[in-house]
């Protein structure tokens, strides 16, 4: 697993391309972070980010990415790891699953723009 070299934003930033639409104000972000730092997301159809876990360490999360890609082969996956720094934290991508960052961003603003869902990237 290598490193990726990529910015890291504001959780609740309109630039922030790992966004996740969330009920938690920052205090509730903060706090869950402080224990569970590494967040898998999946990409939806629509080109939004689902959260489906939550864990203590990068290695964890990269154990149910795992799991979850032999299950669909077509699912697109990123860990973000999420810090305590600054007043609403930041969150990066740490790991993007099955091609790199600039394949999944691409196949992202595409589902935004309702241009495809083929579930391939």
């Amino acid at each position: 697993m290598k490193t990726m070299q990529t910015p890291a934003y504001p959780p609740r930033d309109d630039k922030n391309p790992w966004r996740l639409d969330t009920w938690m104000n920052a205090d509730e972000w903060k706090e869950v972070s402080r224990w569970y730092d590494h967040s898998l997301r999946s990409l939806m159809p629509d080109g939004r980010w689902y959260e489906i876990a939550r864990c203590k360490s990068r290695e964890s999360s990269f154990q149910i990415l795992r799991a979850l890609a032999k299950s669909d082969p077509r699912a697109i996956f990123v860990i973000v790891h999420c810090s305590l720094v600054g007043k609403d934290g930041r969150e990066k991508a740490v790991y993007c699953f099955p091609g790199s960052e600039q394949m999944i961003l691409s196949e992202r603003q595409a589902r935004l723009a309702g241009k495809r869902w083929d579930g391939k990237i």
